[in-house]
C-alpha cells in the first residue's frame, strides 16, 4: 500500500512541476506587456512640450487677452492606461462676437495647417474644432466659449492621443 502512494504522489509532482514552471514562465513574459500597457503616459516628454508651445496659442485677435495664470501645462490626462490622452490649454477674453472669433480662427489656422473638423457650428454652439497632423501624431484644437458671460471668455484646448492617433472634436 506505501508503494502505491508513493507512486501516487510522485505521478503527482511529476505533472505539478512543470505546469507550475509553464504558469511562472508565462507570468513573466506577460508582465512586461502589461507595464507597458499600465503606464501609457511614460516616454511622451517631448510630445508634452510640443503640446505646450502649440503654434495655435500664439495665434489670438486682436483685443483678446489671455487670462493670468490660466495656461495649463501640458499633461497625461487619465491614470496612464489606454484611455489616457495628452492635454494642453489657455483662456482668453475677447470683446467681439463668436461669429468673428470662430472666423478669425478659422482664417489663421488654416494658415498653419489646420482644418475645421467637421460642419460650420451654429449661432449657440459652444465648440468648434480643428485637427492637423504634424509629425508627432494628430492634434485637435477645441476652441470652447462659455455662453452667457458678457466678455466672451473662451478656452483654447489643445489635445493629442498617446499614440498619436487622431482624436475626434
Amino acid at each position: 500500500m506505501m508503494d502505491a502512494r508513493r507512486v501516487w504522489i510522485a505521478t503527482r509532482l511529476a505533472i505539478a512541476v512543470p505546469v507550475l514552471g509553464l504558469v511562472v514562465a508565462v507570468a513573466l513574459a506577460v508582465e512586461p506587456l502589461l507595464a507597458e500597457e499600465g503606464d501609457r503616459c511614460s516616454g511622451q516628454e517631448a510630445r508634452l512640450a510640443a503640446l505646450d508651445k502649440l503654434d495655435a496659442f500664439a495665434v489670438k485677435p486682436s483685443g483678446s487677452e489671455e487670462v493670468k495664470e490660466s495656461a495649463n501645462a501640458a499633461e497625461c490626462v487619465g491614470d496612464g492606461s489606454a484611455d489616457s490622452w495628452l492635454s494642453s490649454s489657455r483662456v482668453y477674453t475677447y470683446g467681439g462676437s463668436q461669429k468673428e472669433l470662430i472666423g478669425f480662427y478659422k482664417r489663421e489656422l488654416a494658415g498653419l495647417g489646420w482644418g475645421g473638423e467637421g460642419p460650420d457650428p451654429r449661432p449657440g454652439d459652444v465648440r468648434t474644432c480643428f485637427t492637423r497632423r504634424s509629425e508627432l501624431g494628430w492634434e485637435t484644437l477645441t476652441i470652447t466659449f462659455r455662453p452667457g458671460e458678457a466678455d466672451a471668455t473662451f478656452r483654447t484646448t489643445a489635445e493629442a492621443a498617446v499614440d498619436g492617433a487622431k482624436i475626434g472634436c
